[in-house]
């Protein structure tokens, strides 16, 4: 077990430093964003907030021959609305504007954002569907890593404080580096195993199906309604729909609109409920597209308990369940990593390479040495 800790360790540690490290950059994504591009998403708070529609239609005017998907509101007052756009070459790109004064405040291309590299290269190693999975492979062996690393360090009935969870501050290096391996690791590895299972399921979902199917999985229920296509005098307007989703659903606030992309799909809007494990939100409203009526109620709390599980998947791997305290937390997490990689490579020369150099010193002049 200490040699399998060892050399995968070894072998896939520079791997795990980089895609953790970028995932504690990814849990404040927005926070970074804002920060490089607060002329875009930040606003000067107003008395009253403008009607969308005109706003929706003003920005898909400036934007002509792009697909305009899906149209973020946060609900904090200094927050700009974003319009997501995809282009006919594959670009996406959001358009933004104030919602005190309906006013374009400008675009920025989604592809070619710090953010977003970040994001890509943390969730797919910037490889696509190819990367993805062999994240998913690589977190397959750092789970490994941490479960031998578990084994390793449990030292027996009666000394497991003593010996598993003290570090001796004021002993020579070697030995502090040693017990900050050891506590670190054990004190880590649960939430980390956490972690590493939740970004399992992102390349390899099939298994978690699985396993929510036996649950109750709702794929096994009736479809909600959705939009039939037909001629209409008058289509209904952003606003409209809103209102509607407000009265199907009164708590909480729209932050998200889901615009139909085909003739027979339906306008989403979403809403965060208080105590809502997802800070996007997890309650939705579909509505008709050519009458606003609307079509179903998708409330959390009425899932069954294989969808809820999986769904619970994105906040426990990204830290989002409990707000910016449990945010905060996966954050330096994601730091973890690196001064376990760093500490037991320390280790690792110390107990190997410098012994081995040594060796290597004493055995050169031997093999010089001529017998008179």
């Amino acid at each position: 077990m200490f040699q399998l800790h060892l050399w995968i360790g070894l072998a896939i540690g520079l791997y795990v430093v980089v895609v953790c490290v970028t995932g504690s950059l990814v849990v404040f994504r927005g926070e970074i964003e804002d920060a490089l591009h607060s002329d875009l998403t930040k606003v000067a708070p107003g008395p009253r907030r403008v009607a969308l529609q005109p706003v929706y239609e003003a920005v898909k005017k400036a934007n002509p021959g792009d697909t305009l998907r899906t149209i973020n509101l946060p609900s904090a007052p200094d927050a700009a609305w974003s319009f997501w756009f995809t282009g006919p070459h594959g670009k996406s790109f959001h358009a933004y504007a104030d919602p005190y004064t309906g006013r374009i405040l400008g675009t920025d291309l989604a592809n070619d954002n710090l953010t977003e590299w970040l994001y890509e290269l943390h969730s797919n190693l910037l490889g696509g569907g190819t990367g993805e999975k062999i994240n998913g492979i690589g977190a397959m062996l750092f789970g490994f890593l941490c479960l031998t690393g578990v084994i390793i360090w449990w030292p027996g009935r009666g000394r497991v404080v003593k010996q598993g969870l003290t570090i001796q501050w004021r002993a020579q290096w070697k030995r502090l580096n040693y017990d900050l391996h050891k506590v670190i690791g054990i004190a880590s590895a649960g939430l980390l195993l956490l972690v590493i299972v939740t970004g399992i399921y992102f390349p390899f979902r099939q298994p978690f199906r699985a396993l929510a199917g036996w649950m109750g999985h709702p794929e096994t229920e009736s479809k909600s309604p959705h939009s039939s296509p037909r001629p209409v005098a008058s289509w209904p307007t952003l606003d409209a729909a809103i209102a509607a989703a407000n009265a199907a659903l009164p708590e909480g606030d729209v932050n998200w609109i889901g615009l139909p992309l085909k003739p027979h799909e339906d306008i989403s809007v979403r809403k965060r409920i208080p105590g809502d494990w997802r800070l996007t939100g997890s309650d939705y409203v579909h509505l008709d597209q050519y009458t606003g009526a609307v079509l179903s109620v998708e409330r959390h709390t009425a899932r069954s308990h294989g969808e809820r599980f999986l769904r619970a998947m994105f906040p426990l791997h990204t830290g989002t369940f409990g707000g910016l305290s449990t945010r905060v937390v996966w954050a330096m997490l994601g730091l973890v990593p690196a001064l376990l990689f760093v500490t037991g490579s320390l280790m690792w020369w110390n107990r190997v390479v410098r012994p081995w150099k040594a060796a290597a010193r004493n055995t050169i002049p031997n093999r010089l040495t001529v017998s008179p």
